[in-house]
């Protein structure tokens, strides 16, 4: 049997959610609309991450999170029910619930309650746990945001922790995130075309890469940007990625997290990082045509990679 089948991945997940998705024939804003058809489930990116690391079947993975409330705990009996190991230090608030209207011709809304601020004794009982467990994990994935007003402590101290037990770290969050990629060590950083934008206040994706990477010592930054071109910046290289297209699209929600966990597990395998990026994209691209987030068909994501096209050029 494979070796990396062996390898363990922890998630840190610390905003996750109670999801309710909502299927309409159609959609109206001030409208009284009525679902012909409802899906419930836990999810959040951490959560979302660990389904679709067991989808791809290449490793294992656990979740660290934050949960509280009678949301919290119907979450928790969800991934136990669902088989995602975890771990959780229970918060004072309760856990937020998303709720997600998809309409007939695939139009998306999202509601998302607000979460609350984590308290000093939560966040030390968040990083205990990291820290007793750390040696029995090949690699650490951050997914998401923290919940509002939390501080980017959270991460930043994780980060240190991480660095100090000499381990990759995947990082698919970049609201504040500064403080925890000037930690250093073995980072990739994996955002969206828009939000690695926004985090280095520039317009063009590329300008953007460039300028994150002489800003920080990163292992690697990758980006996506839904159907259109994807980027890989590793070194001196930069690879550029097409797209095969889709034939229909359910829901694109979760494919981000898709993308995270079969990237990190693939390179924590030993697949060259070009190409654990493609599976991860093809992955990401196959978690579109179901409606649960971080689901897809192996065979599917598959098929999908042998479709990617990789250009390389010099950075």
């Amino acid at each position: 049997m494979n070796e990396s089948r062996f390898k363990k991945m922890l998630v840190l997940g610390p905003n996750p959610a109670w999801q309710k998705t909502l299927f309409f024939n159609e959609l109206d804003l001030g409208e009284v609309n009525r679902a012909h058809d409802i899906e419930i489930y836990a999810s959040g990116k951490g959560v979302n991450f660990c389904r679709a690391a067991r989808c791809w079947g290449n490793s294992q993975s656990e979740l660290l999170q934050f949960a509280g409330g009678d949301t919290g705990e119907q979450l928790c009996q969800y991934l136990k029910w669902e088989g995602i190991p975890n771990q959780t230090v229970q918060t004072e608030h309760a856990t937020r619930t998303c709720y997600t209207c998809l309409s007939i011709d695939h139009a998306m809304t999202e509601l998302i309650e607000p979460s609350f601020p984590i308290s000093k004794n939560e966040m030390r009982q968040y990083h205990n746990l990291l820290r007793q467990d750390i040696a029995s994990f090949a690699g650490i994935a951050f997914c998401g945001t923290l919940p509002n007003e939390s501080p980017i402590e959270i991460y930043r101290q994780a980060a240190e922790i991480i660095k100090e037990a000499n381990l990759p770290l995947l990082i698919d969050a970049w609201q504040n995130i500064e403080p925890v990629l000037e930690v250093g060590g073995e980072i990739i950083f994996k955002v969206n075309a828009a939000e690695i934008k926004l985090a280095a206040s520039e317009k063009d994706t590329i300008v953007a890469i460039k300028k994150t990477l002489r800003k920080y010592n990163l292992k690697a930054v990758a980006v996506t940007d839904g159907p259109d071109k994807a980027y890989l910046a590793c070194g001196d290289k930069l690879y550029i990625y097409e797209l095969p297209l889709l034939d229909k699209v359910i829901s694109a929600l979760g494919c981000g997290d898709s993308n995270a966990a079969v990237f990190l597990s693939e390179y924590l395998a030993g697949t060259a990082i070009e190409k654990a990026f493609a599976k991860a994209l093809a992955a990401a691209s196959a978690n579109c045509l179901t409606a649960m987030c971080g689901d897809f068909i192996k065979e599917t994501a598959t098929g999908l990679y042998e479709k990617i096209k990789i250009n390389a050029t010099i950075l």
